[in-house]
């Protein structure tokens, strides 16, 4: 299973070397969730890292994904509504450069309409937030997997909200091809690279 780490919310001292570990240990790709940034400090953050991680790194922000030639770009909600006309070129230009294309999933009708359109499309919340208060949605679980398994091979399907090393199994028997993580790790900074190690060793078994 792919392995997705967000950023954490609030700044941590060791973020940049937290994050870079995480990497070597196992994630396949790290989503850059910084909405108080905007693109000036973007790149400020960007530098910080070694660009040989930049091949795993997502943001959703085009321009930096194109200034330092990332893995991808996340479509936000905001961006998918606002830019109907345009979302169509985007998407052709990740593909043309083998980029990911990443969107979120709020249901099955968003499900439907981005299967085989987008590469990573994060189903959330698929359990109950442990980062957000209250933040869940009663799927029908075996609705959405056989979804998911009749969905177009193009795309990749990763689960987001709740996902914990309890979590794991249930997740890879409903077909999904990969895991997002925020508050697991984040909700306890200094215990994040232990659950790491323990949620890689689960995922790559």
């Amino acid at each position: 299973m792919k392995i997705c780490v967000y950023t954490p919310e609030q700044e941590l001292e060791n973020e940049i070397s937290l994050l870079s570990a995480m990497m070597e240990e196992g994630a396949d790709y790290l989503y850059i969730r910084k909405p108080e940034m905007d693109d000036f400090s973007l790149v400020d953050y960007m530098e910080k890292f070694d660009p040989k991680y930049y091949s795993k790194i997502i943001t959703s922000s085009l321009i930096i994904t194109k200034e330092f030639d990332l893995a991808g770009y996340h479509f936000t909600r905001d961006i998918i509504q606002r830019n109907t006309l345009y979302n169509d070129r985007v998407l052709d230009w990740l593909h043309q450069h083998h980029k990911i294309s990443s969107v979120t999933a709020h249901d099955t009708r968003d499900i439907l309409q981005y299967g085989g359109r987008f590469k990573h499309i994060l189903v959330a919340p698929l359990f109950r937030s442990i980062s957000k208060i209250n933040h869940e949605k009663n799927w029908d679980m075996q609705s959405l997997a056989d979804l998911i398994g009749n969905s177009a091979s193009f795309s990749s399907f990763i689960a987001q909200g709740g996902i914990d090393a309890s979590r794991i199994s249930n997740v890879q028997s409903m077909g999904f091809n990969g895991i997002a993580l925020l508050g697991a790790l984040w909700q306890s900074p200094e215990d994040a690279m232990k659950k790491m190690e323990e949620i890689c060793l689960l995922c790559k078994v």
